[in-house]
């Protein structure tokens, strides 16, 4: 399958975002040594240093809008400024083809919309045929690589303050359930199609079908275009990592930190400077006059003083 010589990088230029950006020391002989512990320790930097973020989307004016380039998608990962699963699964993408891993883009359906979430599957990681799943975009921590080697269901796995699984949907189909115990709030908007047994079924992912970037032209220009009430892309402020794999972050008119028992600590903010205090005491990657602009009408249900 043909890649576009725009979504490409170089070996020295992954080796280079690796130590400047992601702070990954000795990476050529992690790589030598050992794959797997190295792609787990990528994606925990990946969800440490690079938010998943709403806020530049945001920020940008209606007009100005576009589906981001490939030149945009390493300028914002490269920058630490982030950005949807977009950008940082086809940046990791690009990443992992470039230290020579035989890795390529995958689809998946977010409940009932179509084509709404990039993947990277890992071809022949661990022997031929083996795959394994990667994603650092989703916004929930799934912050390990994952063997796709069971049968029709998965372990469970905990990564921060999240449970989660994976359940095969027929041959092709590979369904990503979250824990209704651990997502509560996720739990609460979601069809009652969509749960059962305490399970939320909330990607389903076409591991056998390899596409190209263009296959997401069309669903992803809505993303970043349209401000549609049913999605959180332009109508939700929200920057979130997980340093030391807890999460801190920004969700409209709120501050959630996770401490040491894995419990998601709100705050709620009562003014506009409360919450670009937040942002730059949290995300201090983010231009100060991005976050400024986002913020500046976005409808905020503030606590009252």
């Amino acid at each position: 399958m043909a890649v576009p010589s725009d979504y490409t990088l170089t070996r020295e230029e992954a080796l280079s975002f690796l130590r400047d950006v992601l702070m990954i020391e000795s990476a050529v002989s992690k790589l030598q040594s050992d794959k797997l512990t190295f792609l787990d320790e990528l994606i925990t930097a990946m969800g440490h240093h690079i938010p998943y973020q709403t806020v530049k989307g945001i920020a940008t004016h209606p007009d100005n809008r576009i589906l981001p380039t490939a030149s945009d998608i390493k300028r914002d990962i490269t920058s630490k400024v982030g950005g949807l699963c977009y950008q940082l699964n086809i940046f990791c993408w690009m990443l992992l083809r470039a230290l020579d891993f035989d890795a390529f883009l995958v689809s998946g359906d977010y409940m009932h919309h179509k084509d709404h979430h990039v993947m990277v599957i890992i071809d022949s990681l661990t022997g031929n045929g083996s795959k394994h799943f990667f994603d650092v975009g989703l916004g929930y921590p799934t912050l390990q690589l994952i063997p796709l080697d069971f049968e029709e269901e998965s372990p469970v796995y905990f990564d921060s303050y999240m449970r989660y699984r994976f359940i095969c949907q027929g041959s092709k189909v590979l369904t990503l359930q979250l824990s209704v115990e651990t997502n509560p709030a996720q739990a609460y908007h979601v069809k009652p199609e969509y749960i059962r047994d305490g399970w939320i079924s909330f990607i389903f992912i076409y591991v056998d079908q390899p596409v190209t970037i263009s296959h997401f032209n069309h669903s992803m220009t809505d993303i970043f275009t349209v401000a549609d009430p049913e999605n959180c892309y332009l109508t939700s402020l929200r920057c979130l990592t997980y340093p030391n794999g807890r999460l801190t972050c920004i969700k409209d008119s709120k501050l959630l930190l996770e401490d040491e028992e894995h419990q998601v600590q709100v705050t709620r903010f009562r003014s506009r400077d409360e919450v670009l205090d937040a942002f730059v005491r949290y995300f201090p990657q983010l231009p100060v006059e991005m976050v400024k602009t986002a913020i500046k009408d976005f409808e905020f249900a503030f606590e009252r003083k």
